[in-house]
Formats: structure tokens, sequence, C-alpha cells
């Protein structure tokens, strides 16, 4: 089918105000999680609320382009969003398969949306309550080329909220880039993702925020059966970020291929937090998370893996590595297995470890200057996670973001 954007429709402002008036008076309810909430016991956040961020709610100036893409020299359709608010230039000529429509307009999609979203989760609700708008993204068939919505803005004294609702139809297939690049005080983005049976998203996300900014996203999966998903996340900027996926398998033969590389220097706070959900038989999950903290900054990964009683034959892997480069590095790292199903194979681990001094005086010995011995190690680290991109696409936009960081070198 082809791509086409529809109109809004009457009476959306009623049905946007009484989602946001009941995720309000959650939030009121709520608030910022405090030190004794479990699931925000590493990363404290209880501190942005004496920040007092405004909602942005209008384009910051004119578009800047979408220059990430040019750089990695990939073609993609671009959909960008300006503090937040959709920039609707990029909803012309979008491709065949792909439709966008008003998220406001649509009581179906609007629902969805909060079924998807991570439950008593912060971000979830303060983006419900204080959205404007958003937009719902239907695929149908194989899309080509990728899909790239790219997030940029400017203002540290507003806070960002776009919602999206992702929903790919039975036999899909999309490949999808999210990227991140504001400047914004508070970027919280949400996004519902439903993959009906049989379908695939192959999808990569960038979060290269800029210095002063902290980016908490939630991000809610549905997987039907025989779905697929194949993510990853790349987290270098900011000064706090928390990436929490919500996986949810609905289908039985659902498979959820999930990995991620965070890398800190200075006093930079990274936060991977994954929780899957295997509510039906017979699924696989994978989980690779890949950690280097330089300077004083501190990583986080928290991933549980819940097995339900008639979840049989389900297949669940998670394996935390983080690699520290300064004594005053910290990592805190929670792997957890909830299982109720007594037929399964599941496993998880978790590791810290520093950079093998034999190895840096082998290479070093041998003329091999030291930044570039250090950069070669930290690579070797990596790898095993970056080539679990079968998409070469997609891939090609994550080693630059990562080999710049690599090229950064040491700071105080």
């Amino acid at each position: 089918m082809p791509g086409s954007m529809m109109q809004p429709e009457t009476g959306s402002d009623s049905l946007l105000q009484g989602v946001r008036a009941d995720a309000l008076a959650r939030w009121q309810q709520d608030g910022w999680p405090g030190p004794r909430v479990e699931a925000w016991r590493y990363t404290r956040i209880d501190s942005l609320a004496e920040r007092g961020f405004v909602p942005a709610s209008a384009l910051a100036g004119a578009a800047s382009g979408p220059g990430a893409v040019a750089a990695a020299g990939i073609s993609a359709h671009v959909i960008r969003f300006e503090n937040g608010v959709l920039d609707p230039s990029g909803l012309a000529g979008l491709p065949d398969g792909l439709t966008v429509s008003d998220l406001a307009g649509d009581e179906q999609a609007l629902a969805r949306l909060q079924q998807l979203a991570p439950k008593g989760h912060p971000v979830s609700t303060l983006s419900l309550a204080t959205m404007t708008g958003g937009i719902v993204i239907d695929v149908d068939g194989v899309v080509t080329p990728p899909l790239m919505l790219l997030f940029e803005g400017r203002d540290e004294a507003s806070s960002t909220h776009p919602a999206i609702l992702l929903r790919l139809a039975p036999e899909a297939h999309l490949q999808l880039a999210e990227w991140h690049q504001s400047d914004v005080g508070l970027a919280a983005p949400l996004i519902g993702v439903d993959i009906a049976a049989g379908a695939r998203l192959e999808q990569v996300k960038v979060q290269a925020e800029g210095a002063s900014t902290t980016h908490l996203a939630a991000t809610g999966v549905a997987l039907g059966e025989g779905a697929s998903i194949a993510g990853f996340s790349l987290s270098t900027g900011g000064v706090l970020a928390r990436l929490e996926t919500h996986v949810v398998f609905a289908g039985s033969g659902a498979d959820c291929q999930l990995s991620a590389i965070y890398m800190g220097r200075g006093k930079q706070h990274q936060d991977i937090t994954t929780y899957m959900d295997h509510a039906v038989a017979e699924c696989t999950s994978n989980q690779i998370i890949r950690g280097v903290l330089d300077d004083s900054s501190r990583g986080v990964y928290q991933g549980r893996v819940h097995v339900a009683p008639d979840a049989q034959k389900t297949d669940g892997q998670q394996m935390a590595r983080a690699l520290l480069l300064s004594r005053k590095a910290e990592v805190d790292a929670k792997p957890e297995l909830e299982i109720y199903a007594d037929d399964v194979i599941c496993a998880h681990g978790a590791t810290v470890g520093e950079l093998d001094a034999t190895q840096l005086f082998y290479l070093t010995s041998r003329g091999i200057p030291y930044e570039t011995a250090r950069a070669m190690l930290i690579e070797a680290f990596l790898i095993d996670t970056i080539e679990t991109i079968e998409n070469d696409v997609l891939a090609s936009l994550l080693r630059p973001v990562a080999e710049a960081w690599l090229a950064g070198g040491e700071t105080a």
C-alpha cells in the first residue's frame, strides 16, 4: 500500500485530554521515584523535581537536517522531531507500506500505547500526562529504505515527551533507527511497539544527547506469534541516561535479540534496564550488554527475565560485562531470573574487569602508541556485541559513534 499521512479526526482533543488527565492523576500520586524504590536504587532521579522543567511545545528553530544520516552515508527516510514536536516535512514521500497518522485522533491507538507503556513507570506516566500529540506509524509489507526517527532540540530549561506508537502488520518487515542528539534539559521519549504475527523489526538506537541532557526513555514491545525483534542500543551522551525496554511475549515462537553498549566518561551515568516477560511457551530472548567506563563515570545494568507458569520451552539468556578504565569508575549489574515453569533453558551472568595489563604491554612493546593500543583492546572487548547486528546498513550507523568515543581519549 502507498505511504500516506492521514488527517487528525474530529474530537481528538477530548480523547487526548482524557488520557492526559488519567496520567496526571497517577503522576500527582506517585511523582519521581525516591531512593527506596528498588527499580531506581542505582539511578537516582529525584533531583529532577528541583529543576522545574517546562514541557516544550513548539519548534525551537529552523530544521538543521539529518546530518547524522548523511555522515553515515546511508539512504533512509527521516522523520524528525524538534523539541519533541513533529516536523511535518518528514511526512512527505513516505515509502510504500508506511503510513503515519495522528495519535491524538485515534482512540484505539491511544489505548494501545497505554497498554504497551511500562507500567508504574515515571517516564511513561509523565510523558502521557504532558504529551500534546504524537504519531502512529503503521507498517504493512516489507518497507525499504530504513526509517529513521531523529530527535533534536535546544533548550536546557525544557523537557520533551514525544509519543510514538509503531505497529507492524502480520509478516511486515521494517528497519528502524532511533537517533537522539538534543540539548534539552530532559528528553523523555515514550515509544510503544506492536509487532504482529510473523513480523520482524530490526532496530538500532543511538543515544548521543548533549552533555547537560538527562535522557530517560521508556519503550514497550509486544511480540505476536512467530514475531521477532533484533534491537541494539548505543548510549554515549547525556549527563544521565536510562534506556528502559519492556518486552512482552504474547505469541508462541516469538524471538527477541536485545543487545546494548554503554560508554561513559567524566561524571556521566549510563543505565540500561530491561524486562522480558515470557508470558507464553516456546519463545526465546537473548541479551548481550557491554559497558566501558572511564574517569568517575558510573554504569548500571538491570535485566529481569520473568517466565510464567505456562511458558514452557522458554529460552532466556542474558550476559552483562563491564570494563573499567579508571579506579574511580563504578558499575552495578543486576541480572535476575524469575522462573515459574519447569521446562526452560535460562541463564544469566555478569562480570566486571579492567584492561589486561599484559596485553597492553605486549602491544606497546611492539611500537604501538599507548592510546592506540588501549583503543584496540577496548574495541576487541566490544566487537562480539556489535557483530550481533545482522543488518550492515544499521550497523554502519553505530560504528562512527563508538569510534568517536574511543578517539576522545582519556579525560581528567
